[in-house]
């Protein structure tokens, strides 16, 4: 064994006891298989990584290729390897049963070699979660979270059994007769801890977040992240405090991928009175023609519209051919609206369309986004936009659906009178 080979060379030296230099001997001998560890590690993963990131590996696996970068598996595989070399140099350059070291560094070894092989097994499912996980068909992710989980759980077991020297089945007998106590008495802190962890690891949210939870009554950006807790500063400046399990067990928004587009989504309808559609006659449609808006989408449509009349042959009834309609019109000119300012993001989906009928008209949605995220900007965005979509029907002969109020009796009734007293004076 190497230290007893240092013990010898050391013991002709007089200016310490044998004691003392068997000691430094162990001391040294550790230190040397550590470092022969470390190199091999590093030797090994640098050998791994100049192979698969060849030219050829890339070309022919590039998702394969990508996913082992990605779960950093060549770095793990470096470790397993220096772990085995760990394993066969032990008896080596390990002191001997009942030297003052081979305690410790026999308990270090085993749970370096453990936690080399977790980190290859939990790298092999990050792999197949970065190649499988995903697919919408057949969604594996989670079977890989679990599997990553009991990955950790045996090494944990092991670790454990390592440090108490006993046997695994030792360490679970006693656990499994502990669990039911402490699953009892601190159901909420194990709860909270386990679904702290699945929001770290799943990165379902981070400090700065806007979130609602309607549940809880949140809707404002995080400000701190526990293991049990997520506290929520709202909009009025309240503060939530909200259980992580909460967070996991039920629903809740989070705007950050909004925040992180840049674009903002308005989608709000405007009712329109059934009542008030209708065909465009000759003079609605002249009056319209004016607006540069849709100059070139009314002459377009004309000439369709003409064309198809034509071959169609229709003279005796409307019915029979095709017309535009104000409804119609009004919605092209909404779009076209839409796309002229420069505040809508014109890479987003961007649409005004119909919506099914109700006892409140006809429903008519502005589907775009705004080019920024801003709360106040986006607010005064879309007011202006809904400002001049309701000042303009009026052109289009167009009117909003509007519940009866008081006003309306009112008016209808002074406007009778006025009739019924122009009536008298003739």
């Amino acid at each position: 064994m190497f230290a007893e080979m240092l013990t010898k060379w050391f013991s002709s030296l007089s200016f310490l006891s044998d004691k003392a230099w068997a000691m430094v001997s162990e001391l040294l001998s550790v230190v040397i298989f550590g470092v022969i560890i470390y190199l091999t590690a590093r030797v090994f993963k640098w050998i791994l990584l100049l192979f698969v990131g060849s030219g050829f590996m890339e070309k022919r696996f590039p998702k394969l290729i990508k996913a082992v970068k990605y779960a950093r598996f060549l770095v793990a595989g470096g470790y397993v390897i220096s772990a085995i070399v760990a394993i066969n140099l032990y008896p080596v350059f390990v002191p001997a049963e009942g030297a003052a070291l081979e305690g410790i560094v026999s308990r270090l070894v085993g749970i370096y070699v453990v936690g080399c092989f977790m980190a290859l097994f939990v790298s092999v499912f990050d792999i197949l979660d970065h190649l499988y996980g995903r697919n919408p068909n057949v969604p594996l992710r989670g079977v890989f979270q679990a599997g990553k989980i009991v990955v950790y759980l045996l090494a944990a077991l092991v670790v454990v059994s390592i440090l108490i020297s006993k046997k695994p089945m030792y360490v679970i007998t006693g656990l499994s007769a502990a669990a039911a106590v402490f699953m009892l008495i601190f159901k909420d802190p194990i709860l909270g801890f386990a679904a702290g962890i699945q929001l770290a690891s799943n990165r379902l949210l981070k400090i700065g977040d806007w979130i609602t939870m309607p549940s809880h009554g949140a809707d404002g950006t995080v400000i701190d992240i526990t293991l049990t807790t997520v506290r929520v500063q709202n909009f009025d400046n309240t503060i939530i405090n909200i259980p992580a399990y909460d967070l996991v067990s039920q629903p809740f928004q989070n705007w950050c991928g909004m925040v992180q587009s840049g674009a903002r989504r308005i989608k709000r309808a405007i009712n329109i009175d059934v009542g008030t559609i209708k065909f465009l006659d000759k003079r609605l449609l002249e009056r319209l023609q004016k607006i540069r808006l849709i100059s070139g989408y009314l002459e377009e449509k004309i000439k369709e519209v003409r064309t198809y009349n034509e071959s169609a042959d229709v003279k005796d009834n409307i019915l029979n051919g095709r017309h535009l309609t104000n409804v119609g019109t009004f919605r092209a000119y909404a779009l076209a609206y839409l796309q002229s300012l420069p505040t809508i993001d014109h890479q987003q989906t961007c649409m005004v369309r119909q919506l099914d009928p109700t006892t409140t008209g006809l429903p008519l949605e502005v589907y775009c986004f705004t080019a920024t995220t801003d709360w106040g900007k986006y607010e005064n965005i879309q007011s202006d936009v809904f400002d001049h979509l309701y000042s303009v029907m009026p052109e289009f002969e167009l009117y909003p659906f509007q519940q009866p109020a008081g006003r309306n009796f009112t008016l209808t009734t002074q406007g009778a009178s006025w009739g019924v007293l122009q009536e008298e004076r003739k």
